[in-house]
């Protein structure tokens, strides 16, 4: 992220806000046709890590984080500065208390109640590995 030139923000939210299966928890049209969807903005914690070169300073407000919102999913997005976009993000912390989470082999895209999950259930992807 830092190698990259972009500048590391640190983001929180709930663990009953954090991911959304079914696009949508506030009542605002989601469908797809709308391009809207919840989860796709976290509270941020404090401002953008503006000329931040340092990866230890970006741990270092994770463990902050970490300490004021424990039971909080906490992630670090990387932002272009020049092209104005997010260009990456990765989960730093889940909940202790979080049962969302599942091995790798053990996911399966399309398997949510709501028929979410992204993957629409398989299609040639669960051909192919499923």
């Amino acid at each position: 992220l830092l190698n990259n030139g972009w500048t590391p923000c640190i983001e929180f939210e709930s663990a009953e806000k954090a991911y959304c299966d079914s696009h949508g928890w506030t009542g605002i049209d989601y469908n797809v046709n709308a391009g809207y969807y919840d989860n796709r903005y976290w509270v941020m914690w404090k401002l953008p890590m503006y000329g931040c070169t340092n990866p230890e300073e970006v741990l270092q407000e994770v463990r902050a984080c970490t300490r004021a919102f424990p039971e909080c999913f906490i992630r670090v997005a990387g932002f272009d500065n020049i092209k104005q976009v997010q260009c990456s993000s990765f989960l730093a912390h889940r909940p202790t208390n979080d049962r969302t989470f599942a091995a790798v082999n053990a996911r399966q895209a399309g398997d949510s109640p709501m028929g979410g999950g992204g993957g629409g259930g398989g299609g040639v992807f669960g051909l192919m590995f499923g």
